[in-house]
């Protein structure tokens, strides 16, 4: 291997170890604390004005409703962080070491599949409504913004089914660790 070589090898995975440390840091924390602050405080907002005042705003139901959907799919992905998703335990906790490794295996590479299927799916309709200028029904917003819920979370998803996989057979602990 020549010394360019191994320098561009090991600028790319400098890259790899720094997107993962930003993913793995305190941004993913401070967006759902953000996102279900924002949830929380507009429809505390709604609630006060529709029976305070017997008047409400249509965008804020709708931003709120988005917020947390946003909020949803971003701690869907910390729960896969922590590997504290909902699962059914009987059959990995009868089968021996190697059979649950295998099985876990298994599990992870048919959702590595359906995050890719999600992730593809949802960019085509987001292309669909960007192309066709589909706005918002209460802001003159692309409903594309709303709609990137999916692949921002089932991508975040994606990074934290591999970084399993990675900590499961011991690939880049660096990179793959858990804060």
């Amino acid at each position: 291997m020549s010394v360019n070589t191994a320098s561009q090898a090991h600028s790319k995975s400098s890259l790899i170890s720094q997107i993962l440390s930003f993913f793995n840091g305190p941004f993913v924390k401070w967006f759902v604390i953000f996102s279900y602050g924002y949830f929380f405080a507009i429809i505390l907002i709604e609630v006060i004005m529709r029976y305070l005042f017997n008047f409400s705003t249509t965008w804020g139901e709708m931003t709120a409703r988005y917020a947390f959907v946003y909020f949803a799919y971003i701690a869907a992905a910390e729960a896969f962080r922590h590997d504290e998703h909902i699962r059914i335990d009987f059959v990995p906790s009868i089968l021996g070491k190697n059979g649950r490794v295998l099985l876990e295996t298994y599990i992870d590479f048919l959702c590595i599949v359906i995050s890719f299927c999600v992730i593809w799916y949802s960019i085509s309709v987001m292309q669909i409504q960007l192309m066709a200028n589909i706005r918002m029904h209460a802001l003159p917003l692309n409903l594309s913004i709303a709609e990137a819920a999916l692949p921002i979370g089932w991508g975040l998803m994606l990074i934290r089914i591999v970084q399993r996989v990675c900590r499961r057979f011991g690939i880049n602990q660096q990179a793959s660790e858990v804060q």
